[in-house]
């Protein structure tokens, strides 16, 4: 791998969760703009909460890339009370450690809320790898535009929640308030992950030999799930993916 690509892919998995706006919007074929009321038809779709990078118009684009004619997606921005957003006990293949909701009594927490189509579901689904797919039993939710569903569903993490120093990480970049755990950038989150795992190991090469290297990465996902803590909240677990 030339050394610019190399620049290329640890930046990458630092800069998760990747940029998302400060407003609902409607992701289609690769463009993204500001959602308005009745922009699109919210009837026939599911609605998921996104967790980390599924905010992201960017993170869209990379997952929808060879699936452009799925049609516009609806992600309305919101509020969910009693949850934060926290780093997952594994590794993405691309180097960064992504994220799960969590249980957090008194927390309110920014979300967005994507609404698919089967189709757009499916293929979701074939990306969340590492998770189950839920409907919560209870949540208090709040969005910007459109109506609060009855049901919602959402992601979590099969290999539950990262554990840093006896209690989970919020993601510094999700805004909450009355947080009850610390929060971490995804750059101070690598750097606890490689002194724990690889403490005389530059973090450039850390993060680089779990996008390289499968059978190290699996390795470092076992030994962060020894003391991963368990997700809190009620859900039905409907699909383990």
């Amino acid at each position: 791998m030339e050394e610019i690509s190399l620049v290329n892919v640890i930046e990458h998995a630092k800069a998760y969760p990747f940029p998302s706006p400060d407003h609902s919007y409607v992701f289609d074929s690769g463009r993204w703009y500001p959602l308005q009321t009745g922009d699109v038809e919210l009837g026939g779709r599911t609605p998921v909460l996104a967790a980390g990078s599924n905010q992201s118009p960017e993170q869209l684009s990379r997952k929808y890339a060879n699936t452009p004619n799925f049609g516009p997606i609806p992600v309305i921005r919101g509020r969910l009370w009693d949850f934060d957003v926290v780093y997952a006990a594994h590794l993405a293949g691309y180097g960064s450690i992504p994220a799960t909701f969590q249980n957090s009594p008194g927390t309110k927490v920014e979300v967005f809320v994507a609404w698919f189509t089967e189709p757009q579901l499916l293929r979701m689904h074939e990306t969340e790898s590492n998770y189950t797919f839920d409907r919560l039993i209870d949540f208090h939710l709040e969005l910007d535009l459109g109506f609060v569903p009855k049901d919602i569903f959402a992601y979590s993490a099969k290999g539950g929640c990262y554990n840093h120093k006896g209690g989970c990480l919020s993601l510094s970049e999700i805004r909450a308030s009355d947080r009850l755990f610390s929060s971490a950038t995804q750059s101070e989150v690598q750097t606890f992950l490689c002194e724990r795992l690889a403490p005389i190991m530059e973090i450039e090469n850390f993060i680089y030999e779990n996008i390289s290297d499968a059978v190290t990465r699996a390795g470092r996902v076992a030994g962060i799930q020894t003391d991963a803590i368990e997700i809190g909240y009620q859900r039905e677990k409907l699909i383990s993916l």
